[in-house]
């Protein structure tokens, strides 16, 4: 039990690094491995509402929000965390069904996996900690 106490503590540092693993796939992914920093200029550039960052800062901010040792905080940044994974599932699903049902393609790419790991590691994170924020 000390274990899941554990985790229910530091729901935060999962949310932190799921976001700042998603800013890095999003990125290596963009850029094909190379030139990521131009390429990550040249995308903001372009789409300011680049997915992957705006999710991943996002993350970042709701688990700095779960740190917070303010109550009222911590509960709306597990609610926040909570749309933010169902977010990255519901992505995932619509995603994928794109790519494979009307664009055919034998599999999905690698971002719409990601979107799905993220998401579900998130979710069942957020909801083993549900108590320690409500």
């Amino acid at each position: 039990m000390s274990g899941l106490n554990k985790l229910k503590e530091n729901v935060w540092v999962i949310m932190l690094v799921l976001s700042m693993i998603f800013i890095a796939v999003t990125l290596f992914i963009m850029s094909n491995g190379n030139n990521i920093f131009p390429t990550f200029i040249n995308m903001s550039m372009l789409k300011p509402l680049w997915e992957g960052i705006w999710m991943g800062l996002f993350g970042i901010i709701i688990a700095l929000g779960l740190k917070k040792e303010v109550p009222e905080v911590q509960k709306y940044a597990w609610t926040l965390g909570l749309v933010w994974g169902i977010m990255m599932l519901s992505n995932a699903v619509i995603q994928g069904g794109y790519e494979i049902l009307i664009l055919g393609w034998s599999m999905v790419c690698v971002q719409t996996f990601s979107f799905l790991f993220l998401g579900l590691v998130a979710l069942v994170s957020l909801l083993i900690a549900r108590k320690e924020f409500m």
